[in-house]
């Protein structure tokens, strides 16, 4: 079953998420940081001091900065083409696909056969996989980053433990370098371990914990005593985001928000196991629970909790944030799966029957050919991406535009007209160029430049 099996789950992955991630548009934080990460690639802005435009966000500290700089490594390899964000998130993908698998095979005594696979199609059921990875979310590169984290914590059980322990926290250093604090709830991981299974003592839990917390905060405090730079953008970062959002922001009205976007992500997996036991009930088969698959799938699952119950503190939540945890959960659901697929052996043989290797490979070409077909066409934001593209044909490079003060906050403007041009937005600045909508613009010293735009009319500046 395994071979053509996750050449299925590779094709579907493709095919689910190609149609979102090669299109031309984005969700506007998504391509934000893209222009951050390009902008960092040819020269504007340093590692602690990133450049979104010219007039807003100068001095990006918005977030930690290792995410956008390892995607402006694709930008220094390939040069300024939307496809680089594009693909650095489906490697982020790939990435996290291979250590979801590590993860369910990485408990001690145990052989999951098929949990492995099962668990990669429950993540896969979840609908925020596409929409986070096709729209290049920093969350992206947190999530693998911890997934090496808690893959070290497990082997430090088995041997190593310093080292592993060790390599661990740096792991989970970097997951907290490109997202911040939310990377932090793998320190709980221990004390689950010894919660479900018993097989380390209470004190070794408190001794690898609190290792795992030095092995964290070390590197970041090392960061602090060596450089101004990083102390400083850190806990701006801390202010804005942090306590920011603890006192001053609020998207959601309800602290059970990020519950219900969990649940939401659950449905297809619950209606499948539903699924299930009623055709077993109807077969009247018994269906018997495997005891450490049931351990296994609580552990997993408790890790995916204590990724999304903390943020309930704050009523700044937005669904995309419980992503990270979205992998445990993926695997707990494998594990509890595994029970019932069991009970149909006829299920698994199907797949090992001899026709359903090329017909995977062949899907799996068929997704690929996908790639070609949607890349480059346009996606989201299809109007508005028209006026952007015939703005940026006419207005030179790096240039100004001023704006009415009821667009400025129109992101989305903001966020293409730096990537696909390198022009900032401004509602105060004088600028040689003025971009109307709306009908708000009626200074003569201007004049109309007659180009094709369906929202927005350009003007210049008359020449004295």
């Amino acid at each position: 079953m395994k071979v053509s099996a996750y050449i299925i789950f590779i094709a579907l992955f493709i095919g689910i998420l190609t149609p979102a991630l090669f299109t031309d548009g984005m969700f506007p934080d998504g391509v934000i940081y893209s222009d951050v990460s390009r902008n960092l690639a040819e020269g504007n802005g340093t590692f602690w001091k990133m450049v979104f435009s010219n007039t807003l966000f100068t001095n990006f500290k918005e977030h930690p900065p290792l995410a956008l700089y390892l995607t402006s490594l694709g930008f220094r390899l390939f040069g300024d083409s939307i496809f680089v964000e594009r693909f650095y998130s489906l490697l982020t993908a790939l990435i996290t696909v291979f250590l979801i698998v590590a993860l369910s095979k990485a408990l001690k005594n145990n052989k999951p056969e098929n949990v492995s696979i099962l668990s990669l199609f429950v993540w896969l059921s979840f609908p925020l996989v596409k929409w986070t990875y096709a729209n290049n979310m920093l969350e992206n590169t947190m999530t693998f980053f911890i997934l090496i984290s808690s893959l070290f914590v497990l082997k430090s059980l088995k041997q190593n433990r310093l080292l592993f322990l060790f390599l661990s926290g740096i792991s989970l250093f970097a997951a907290f370098l490109s997202k911040g604090f939310p990377a932090l709830f793998i320190w709980v991981m221990i004390f689950f371990y010894r919660l479900i299974y018993k097989s380390i003592s209470f004190k070794r839990m408190l001794v690898d914990t609190f290792l795992l917390v030095s092995f964290t905060i070390l590197p970041l405090i090392l960061l602090f005593i060596i450089s101004e730079e990083a102390k400083d953008s850190l806990f701006q970062y801390f202010n804005k985001q942090v306590v920011g959002s603890l006192e001053n922001v609020k998207t959601v009205n309800s602290r059970f928000f990020i519950v219900g976007s969990m649940l939401k992500e659950m449905i297809i997996p619950v209606i499948f196991i539903v699924v299930l036991t009623i055709i077993a009930k109807v077969k009247k088969l018994r269906i018997k629970f495997n005891n450490t698959y049931l351990k296994n799938s609580l552990f997993f699952f408790l890790i995916a909790l204590s990724g999304i119950l903390p943020m309930m503190i704050s009523l700044k939540q937005r669904n995309f944030y419980i992503v990270p945890a979205l992998p445990f959960l993926a695997i707990s659901g494998g594990y509890f799966l595994k029970n019932l697929i069991n009970l149909f052996p006829g299920f698994i043989s199907f797949f090992n029957k001899k026709f359903f290797l090329p017909l995977s490979f062949g899907l799996l070409v068929v997704s690929i050919m996908m790639i070609f077909i949607f890349a480059g066409k346009a996606g989201r934001d299809k109007e508005l991406l028209h006026d952007v593209y015939n703005i940026v044909n006419v207005v030179p490079e790096n240039e100004n535009i001023l704006i009415c003060k009821t667009s400025y906050s129109n992101w989305s403007l903001h966020a293409y007209m730096q990537r696909y041009g390198k022009l900032s937005i401004s509602a105060k600045t004088d600028s040689k160029y003025f971009l109307s909508e709306n009908h708000c613009f009626s200074d003569t010293g201007y004049q109309k430049i007659n180009i094709d735009l369906k929202h927005f009319v350009l003007y210049k500046k008359l020449d004295k």
